[in-house]
């Protein structure tokens, strides 16, 4: 049963949570944060919100998760109102690259397509006399 609500807390949260970066956060350092992923563990004690950092330098994302650290507080307390929680999670914010090496992914995976097209391109040639 802990499952099914933590899976539903992680929804709303992230529901919350990007609404509130888009409306509610002003800090410089979090503009163009963008949740992709939350993680709510069994006991809804800690909550993991991952952030895209697909983009970004390494010193970008690191103010950014300093950035969101810092509103950290805030946001909890605004989750605890906005979603009636007696007691809201601790937020941990993480930079998520699943994105860039997902692109990563498909670039080499459309190399070797091609050296492979190249390949039976090749063998097909008849070899010359």
């Amino acid at each position: 049963m802990s499952g099914h609500r933590a899976e539903r807390l992680s929804q709303l949260i992230l529901q919350e949570v990007s609404v509130m970066l888009d409306r509610e956060i002003h800090d410089p350092r979090v503009v163009g944060a963008r949740v992709l992923h939350v993680q709510v563990s069994g006991d809804l004690r800690v909550a993991k919100i991952y952030i895209n950092a697909t983009g970004y330098t390494k010193d970008e994302i690191a103010d950014m998760l300093d950035g969101l650290a810092h509103a950290s507080r805030y946001i909890r307390r605004q989750l605890a109102v906005g979603l009636d929680l007696r007691i809201a999670p601790e937020l941990r914010f993480f930079a998520d690259h699943s994105i860039a090496q997902g692109e990563h992914f498909l670039q080499v995976l459309d190399q070797v397509q091609a050296e492979n097209r190249a390949g039976e391109k090749n063998a097909r040639k008849p070899a010359p006399q």
